[in-house]
């Protein structure tokens, strides 16, 4: 049974956030009879709830909450949500914590920025590689051979800045493991820019990004390496919290 909810649980997204029996069953190639019985058993258990009217179910409460205690209490989180607030503090724009997932960034912690004006950093988000400083920072973090798969897939162009010719984003990723950081102008939406260093575990290699991301009418391209800058140090500090090597670090400014 964990194995038929865990498919389950996995087809809802913030673009399908209800299912249905019929949907459901279409989507897994299951009988609707078993489907059925699934989505009523999770209901039941508080992981689902039904719509009395359309039938439909989405997430319940009690998977929200073992979802924000797992966030809480995983130890890359933990150490990264203090960093994360003090960054917003200093820089007054919202941040976050990327992993690698696949072929694509997700945002795994995110503290947004006071200001009214501002980007909205969504937990869960996944995130295009080539076209996000998180992205770069996170392709640069892997072998070469595993750049070129990744690479090798279909690059949208998001704007008229979204680098999507393959040599270029890898001397880009080259440099961004020489600098330490990596940043992206209008790459990914138009009134959006961002700055990305990585963080390292106690082995050295690099398991998740911390980004600020900022409107491009508070911030000039040429201001770009000096809020990575800020941002690198905050990575460090996370990497650190890790158990990161010294020699794993970001390179010095």
């Amino acid at each position: 049974m964990l194995r038929q909810a865990m498919s389950v649980l996995r087809l809802f997204s913030r673009d399908r956030p209800e299912l249905g029996v019929v949907e459901t069953a279409d989507l897994l190639d299951r009988p609707r009879s078993s489907v059925s019985r699934w989505l009523r058993d999770m209901a039941d258990a508080g992981f689902l709830v039904r719509d009395p009217a359309s039938g439909r179910y989405r997430l319940g409460m009690e998977l929200a909450a073992l979802g924000e205690l797992s966030r809480r209490s995983t130890s890359l989180q933990k150490v990264a949500r203090p960093v994360l607030e003090a960054l917003v503090r200093d820089t007054g724009e919202t941040s976050n914590l990327v992993i690698l997932e696949g072929e694509f960034g997700v945002n795994v912690e995110v503290v947004q920025s006071p200001r009214p004006v501002k980007h909205v950093g969504v937990l869960g988000r996944r995130l295009p590689l080539h076209a996000t400083a998180a992205g770069k920072v996170l392709l640069a973090g892997r072998p070469d051979e595993e750049i070129a798969a990744i690479l090798a897939g279909e690059l949208p162009r998001l704007t008229g800045f979204t680098f999507c010719d393959r040599a270029r984003l890898e001397e880009i990723v080259a440099r961004v493991r020489v600098e330490g950081f990596a940043t992206a102008w209008r790459e990914l939406e138009e009134d959006l820019a961002a700055a990305s260093a990585p963080v390292r575990d106690h082995t050295g290699e690099v398991v998740a990004a911390v980004t600020t991301s900022v409107p491009v009418s508070r911030i000039s391209r040429e201001a770009l390496p000096e809020l990575a800058r800020r941002v690198r140090v905050a990575a460090d500090e996370v990497s650190r919290g890790l158990g990161a090597p010294e020699a794993g670090m970001s390179p010095p400014s």
